[in-house]
C-alpha cells in the first residue's frame, strides 16, 4: 500500500490526530475487537515507516469465550498509553491497531527507528509488574498487517 500523499513528511507525524474505528470478528471460539487508526491510512507504506512492532499482553484473567473484564481492560489501556509514549520518544511512530480478544490485547505500531524497540521493551518489563509484555518486530514496508484489517 503506497503512501497516499507524496508530500507527507515524517516530521508531520507529531501533528497526527488519531481517528479510530472498530471492527468485529472472531478469534478461536470468541470475539475479537480491532481498533483501527483510520488516520494512519495516509501513512501506510511510507518509506520511512517500514518496521512493524507488536506489543502483546496476555490477560491475567482470560475469558476465552468473551472479552476482558472492565478492570483488566482499564489497566491494559494504561499500558497502551505508556507503550505509545515510550515509542514516540524513540522517533516517528504511528499507532495503527489495537486487537482485543478474551485472552490478550495487542498494540501494533509502525515506526522508523527499530533500534528503540529493545530498550522500550526492557523499560516496560522493568516498570510493569501487573502483566507480561511480549514484543515482536518485523519489516513490513507495505503495511500488510494494517491493510488486512483496514480494508477488510
Amino acid at each position: 500500500m503506497p503512501p497516499n500523499d507524496d508530500a507527507l513528511r515524517i516530521e508531520d507525524l507529531n501533528d497526527l490526530d488519531d481517528s479510530w474505528t472498530i471492527a468485529e470478528g472472531t478469534h478461536g471460539d470468541g470475539p475479537m475487537l480491532v481498533r483501527i487508526n483510520t488516520s494512519a491510512k495516509r501513512w501506510a507504506g511510507h518509506p520511512e515507516l517500514g518496521i512493524r512492532v507488536g506489543f502483546a499482553i496476555p490477560l491475567n484473567h482470560p475469558n476465552p469465550g468473551g472479552l476482558p473484564d472492565a478492570e483488566e481492560n482499564r489497566v491494559v489501556g494504561e499500558l497502551e498509553d505508556r507503550i505509545r509514549e515510550l515509542l514516540k520518544a524513540g522517533g516517528p511512530v504511528v499507532h495503527a491497531l489495537a486487537i482485543t480478544t478474551g485472552t490478550f490485547k495487542e498494540f501494533v505500531f509502525y515506526l522508523k527507528n527499530g533500534e528503540c524497540i529493545g530498550p522500550v521493551h526492557e523499560q516496560l518489563r522493568a516498570e510493569v509488574s501487573s502483566h507480561q509484555i511480549q514484543c515482536m518486530a518485523y519489516r513490513d514496508p507495505e503495511w500488510d498487517v494494517y491493510a488486512s484489517f483496514a480494508t477488510g
